[in-house]
């Protein structure tokens, strides 16, 4: 007797098809699994005949082979609960058609199945292969319920999935209740931020384009405050972005009740004592780190100076390229990580050494000590270099000049997070429609071939272009990044051409780190 269970497993946050075949025969009683299955399946042997017992079934007291198709590809996850039970449980009996169907879920000793990780990816993966009805756990349902052209049953127990699968009861599909789009956070406003004009520019110009923006300055002026109002000016997230992302942090447990699917850009922020694997990701079983968690939104690095420089190093190839590729067990594991690098850090170790109302404590060494990690070759690789000074006396006394609308909301004459995204709104549709067709979406991502089809300077470009090439000593890599962002200044200027003046405000972006 042989029975046959669609479901599927995760490499990373991709998943992919398996089937669990089960049989039976003559023989001592036993209970195997075979196919490269990891300790967690193996455990199912100890899981499923309790509960299928408490069921009111029967499990069988021959002897019991389950296989994993296919066999070569190593196996995952306590998901393979459910479709491994169910195998047991029809050996012997009619099953209806399940070609299109497939089953993911953990099973309790009383028959509850259990939420699992990763169900999103799972899902889609499974809706690759053809799958059109997905049985899963109840928790689960919200989240994966985001495919618009998959049936999601949800079951709360193993007799319920049973009789599924045998044709005695029919699953309703489930629906995902439409929620309001949340609102960006209205306590995390630019215009909140007292002075600081040419840092929320050079921000502005960051998010237009995707450029990553390294802010240095002495501690209070500011530079934490408005890296945590980026997203907001960020521009909403696509349907295909959400699952992704959800994709992301369903693997990763970090899904909730009250949040089944991500509706925001992500906003993530490691304390400098992180790992390189909870940075980077990986472990035994390689899991999302901190730079996936941010892909699509912002990776916020406070005090710089303070990470380890090897954690940094490791940051050098994810992100310029996009994605992060980890080797485990003869298989290459792929996390993404495009993100918005934005960085914070002092000028020294004290964080006076360019404040002229305060005294720098530090010794020569212990300076080049410090700056040697932001003058590294990571921080070549970030866009933007904007220094940031406190906050002038003129600003600091308009403060109290602020009005309040009927709303109760703070009116300024700075500029606030609302105009910010819309001109970055404006910028990012420029883009997309001139990328149309290409392997890049923004001007940040734009590799050599791109920046000489769409970064052509004219003459007098060119000439500022090389007269400041020694001047700042910039690698070609700066050279680059330099064109990228006078692309961006031209779009948010809503010019087809990148003029001089653009030009000379990308290099205003380049602070020397030395100074």
């Amino acid at each position: 007797m042989l029975t046959k269970v669609r479901t599927a497993t995760l490499s990373g946050i991709r998943g992919y098809p398996v089937t669990v075949e089960t049989d039976l025969h003559s023989g001592l009683p036993g209970f195997h699994i075979v196919g490269l299955a990891d300790t967690t399946i193996k455990e199912a042997s100890r899981r499923i005949k309790p509960a299928i017992q408490n069921c009111g079934g029967k499990f069988p007291g021959e002897r019991v082979t389950v296989n994993l198709v296919p066999a070569g590809r190593p196996k995952e996850g306590s998901h393979f609960d459910l479709p491994i039970a169910l195998g047991i449980m029809m050996l012997g009996t009619d099953l209806v058609d399940m070609e299109e169907t497939a089953f993911i879920g953990e099973v309790s000793l009383d028959g509850t199945i259990n939420g699992v990780r990763g169900a999103l990816p799972l899902a889609i993966c499974l809706r690759s292969a053809g799958i059109r009805n997905l049985v899963l756990p109840l928790e689960n349902a919200a989240e994966a319920s985001i495919l618009e052209d998959i049936n999601i049953l949800p079951v709360t127990h193993l007799v319920e999935a049973a009789e599924y699968a045998a044709g005695m009861r029919q699953l309703p599909v489930y629906k995902r209740k439409e929620t309001l789009e949340q609102n960006h956070d209205s306590s995390l406003d630019f215009a909140q931020v007292i002075g600081q004009e040419s840092v929320k520019r050079a921000i502005l110009v960051g998010a237009a384009g995707n450029h990553g923006i390294l802010m240095m300055g002495s501690p209070g002026c500011g530079k934490t405050m408005m890296a945590r109002r980026i997203p907001g000016i960020l521009p909403a997230l696509t349907y295909e972005e959400k699952v992704e992302i959800t994709g992301i942090y369903s693997v990763a447990g970090l899904l909730s009740k009250e949040e089944p699917v991500v509706s925001q850009r992500p906003f993530r922020s490691p304390h400098h004592n992180i790992t390189q694997a909870g940075l980077i990701g990986g472990g035994a079983r390689p899991r999302p780190g901190e730079l996936s968690l941010a892909h699509r939104g912002v990776l916020f690095l406070d005090e710089m100076g303070e990470f380890d420089s090897r954690v940094i190093d490791a940051m050098r190839q994810p992100v310029e390229e996009g994605i992060i590729r980890i080797n485990r067990n003869l298989e290459e594991i792929i996390f993404p990580s495009e993100v918005m690098m934005v960085i914070a850090a002092n000028p020294c170790k004290c964080g006076n050494l360019w404040d002229e109302r305060k005294e720098c404590t530090c010794s020569p060494r212990l300076i080049e000590s410090y700056r040697r990690k932001l003058m590294g070759p990571f921080a070549d690789r970030i866009d933007i270099h904007i220094k940031v000074n406190p906050v002038d006396r003129d600003s600091l006394s308009s403060f109290d000049d602020r009005e309040t609308d009927p709303d109760g909301r703070t009116q300024t004459h700075w500029e606030n997070t609302a105009d910010m995204r819309d001109k970055v709104s404006k910028a990012r549709a420029v883009q997309t429609a001139r990328y149309a067709g290409e392997s890049y979406s923004c001007n940040g991502q734009l590799d050599e071939n791109g920046i000489r089809k769409y970064c052509s300077l004219g003459e007098e470009g060119k000439a500022l272009m090389m007269a400041s090439y020694d001047r700042l000593g910039l690698s070609m890599r700066g050279y680059s990044k330099i064109l990228r962002m006078a692309r961006t200044i031209a779009d948010l200027a809503g010019c087809e051409d990148i003029r001089t003046e653009h030009v000379a405000e990308a290099l205003m972006y380049r602070i020397d780190l030395k100074q």
